[in-house]
């Protein structure tokens, strides 16, 4: 099977997890929650196994794409062991598969499906067993096992039909579209999407109908046929602005690339700024995000700087900081292809070379023989040598290049190592803590005393892994050079204000005087975000290493070209062993006052910040007298 481009591969992927989610009433129309309150009334005054078990089963299909509900499956599925019920026990068990797949935990959700599709399979009950089937061969859809994939979508369509279940069909079908779609057969897949949107038809489920009316959109949209694409989208933004506002603005994401790819730009525009007022009344980044970046890229390309700047500076705001370890990885993936692909190409220069060589040796030999053929040889020799010349610099700037992606993949995977290093040892520890904390709540073995004394180390670990992660993940971007520095206008006193309040709330604060005796009206120009993080991280350091009482001070020192920043604490103070390994490329540090755990990025990540902002930072100290964190900014 060929390779499926990833373009199309993202595309698709796109449309399976919308059309998915959707379609399993991530949204509903209708609060179950009335619904539920009684339900769970009854079951909890129902006195038999079998009552319990019919009514625990109901209240899951109520509020089975709730969080809530991932609690009562394990009871249902222990009262349909304990009373025989094959059908509900597997029915159970494909419901709480869906809820990991949701969850995005695929290889929890694979087992619960397979264990459903034994128990219907022994039990002989069809409609589980086309069920399970189907739920499998959705797993391996999102695996990218697609021949694996369409093997049980076509069992699951054999049992279905057996049984004449039309509902079980209009998801067969629906899902095997998709994968026909990603292998690439679309005429098959318009067909079999068709058989799921007139199933539901008959049936008048508008919802389930959309669906499907959405996922083959997706399907036409991949052909690049947009006039039959575009009904299908706008159906769903129907839809969506009637019963679910989150559909509406996916509809709208839609719109807009196809608008864009049609170059009907000032309609796309419109799409985009309806989305973007959608988007305060009911928030989607997932869309809001990939229309954000379209609109970027659109004035940019065009030129107007202005609003692709104004675009750029909305999608930092909206998107999460990306995961710097796919991106990791996916650079060096491609580095080492460009590795690949160079490689074969001198090899292929190298025996063009070689067949060159054995070409000379002839001609040297025919030298000999014929005094015209040694003239002919000569002269080919001598546009050969300068040619092997050429041919031999060029092969040097390429072991160059190679050398310099080699030193690259080196440096970034030690970032990787750095970064391993810090979520093994320092985010592992507080995050089992808090699992081992939940587990005992669930479990009722503590109780709520225990839990009250408990709840402020939770919160500071908690407090201390935020601020690690925030570090982390900008350091992390600024080693893949992704940061850049966008100059602005800010008062000092204020971002000292800000930064002082904020701390005052965190787990770091144990009671110290935290003074601002920066002057009012002190503005620089700089990096708003970057110098926050600065005295973000000197603060909390000082927080860190004093205790109650103890006095931190933030002043400033005015020279010709620049103000001087301290943060000063009456606090354990550092050695000179210590001020040696301060802001060097090896992470140190020591434990706070109160034992809380570090890593040394943070002043890593300050110094990189103040140097970006065409400062310098330094530090003075006394082992216990105390410690005094300069750095300079330039005067506007």
């Amino acid at each position: 099977m060929s390779k499926i481009p990833l373009q199309l591969k993202f595309l698709l992927f796109l449309f399976v997890f919308v059309a998915f989610w959707y379609e399993n009433g991530i949204s509903q129309s209708l609060d179950p929650r009335d619904e539920a309150d009684v339900i769970l009334s009854q079951y909890q005054e129902a006195k038999s196994d079998r009552k319990k078990l019919d009514l625990i089963s109901q209240l899951v299909r109520v509020i089975h794409y709730s969080d809530s509900a991932q609690k009562y499956y394990p009871e249902a599925i222990r009262l349909a062991r304990l009373v025989g019920d094959a059908e509900l026990e597997a029915q159970n068990l494909n419901r709480l598969g869906v809820y990991y797949r949701n969850m995005n935990l695929q290889e929890d959700a694979l087992k619960l499906y397979e264990e459903a599709l034994t128990i219907s399979r022994n039990a002989n009950i069809p409609v589980q067993i086309g069920h399970s089937l189907n739920n499998i061969g959705q797993i391996f859809f999102y695996q990218d096992q697609f021949e694996e994939s369409l093997k049980y979508y076509r069992e699951a369509e054999t049992k279905f039909l057996e049984i004449a279940d039309k509902e079980g069909l209009a998801y067969n079908y629906n899902g095997m579209s998709l994968v026909l779609a990603a292998i690439g057969n679309f005429e098959q897949a318009l067909i079999t999407i068709n058989k799921a949107i007139n199933i539901r038809e008959e049936s008048g489920n508008e919802r389930q109908l959309t669906v499907s009316k959405f996922n083959r959109a997706g399907i036409f949209m991949s052909m690049g046929d947009y006039t039959n694409a575009e009904p299908d989208i706008i159906n769903l933004y129907d839809y969506g602005m009637i019963n679910d506002k989150i559909r509406a603005i996916n509809a709208l994401e839609k719109l807009v690339e196809l608008k864009l790819k049609t170059t009907n730009y000032s309609q796309a525009i419109a799409y985009a700024k309806e989305a973007m007022m959608l988007h305060k009344e009911k928030p989607y980044s997932e869309s809001m995000i990939e229309i954000y970046h379209m609109m970027y890229n659109y004035y940019f390309y065009r030129g107007n700087l202005s609003e692709s700047k104004k675009y750029l500076d909305i999608l930092e705001k909206e998107k999460d900081i990306l995961n710097v370890e796919k991106t990791k990885n996916y650079l060096a993936g491609l580095t080492i292809k460009k590795q690949k692909d160079e490689i074969a190409g001198l090899y292929r220069e190298k025996v063009l070379m070689e067949i060159n060589n054995r070409f000379k040796m002839y001609l040297l030999l025919a030298l000999f023989l014929f005094a015209f053929a040694m003239f002919i040889a000569l002269s080919i020799y001598y546009r050969s040598y300068f040619r092997e010349k050429k041919n031999l610099s060029h092969l040097q700037d390429k072991q160059k290049q190679i050398e310099q992606q080699a030193s690259e993949l080196d440096r970034l995977n030690m970032v990787k190592d750095k970064i391993f290093s810090i979520l093994a040892h320092d985010l592992k520890a507080p995050l089992d803590s808090l699992w081992g904390m939940v587990k005992l709540i669930d479990e009722e073995n503590l109780s709520q005393s225990e839990f009250e004394e408990y709840l402020p180390i939770i919160s500071q670990n908690l407090g201390n892994n935020s601020m690690l992660l925030e570090n982390l993940l900008i350091w992390s971007r600024s080693q893949m050079k992704g940061m850049h520095v966008q100059l602005s206008r800010l008062n000092l006193n204020k971002l000292v204000d800000e930064n002082i309040r904020f701390l005052l709330s965190s787990g770091y604060y144990k009671g110290q005087l935290m003074e601002n005796y920066v002057a009012a009206d002190i503005e620089v120009e700089a990096d708003k975000n970057m110098i926050d993080i600065v005295f973000r991280n000197l603060l909390t350091n000082a927080l860190k290493f004093t205790r109650e009482g103890d006095q931190i001070i933030v002043d400033t020192k005015e020279s010709d070209n620049v103000y001087t920043v301290c943060v000063s604490d009456q606090g354990t103070g550092i050695s000179e062993e210590g001020l040696k390994k301060l802001f060097g490329k090896d992470f140190h540090s020591t434990s706070g006052t109160h034992q809380e755990k570090g890593t040394g990025l943070g002043l890593i990540l300050t110094k990189e910040l103040v140097q970006k902002n065409k400062g310098e930072i330094w530090a003075e100290s006394t082992l216990g007298m105390g410690s005094t964190f300069c750095f300079t900014l330039p005067k506007l």
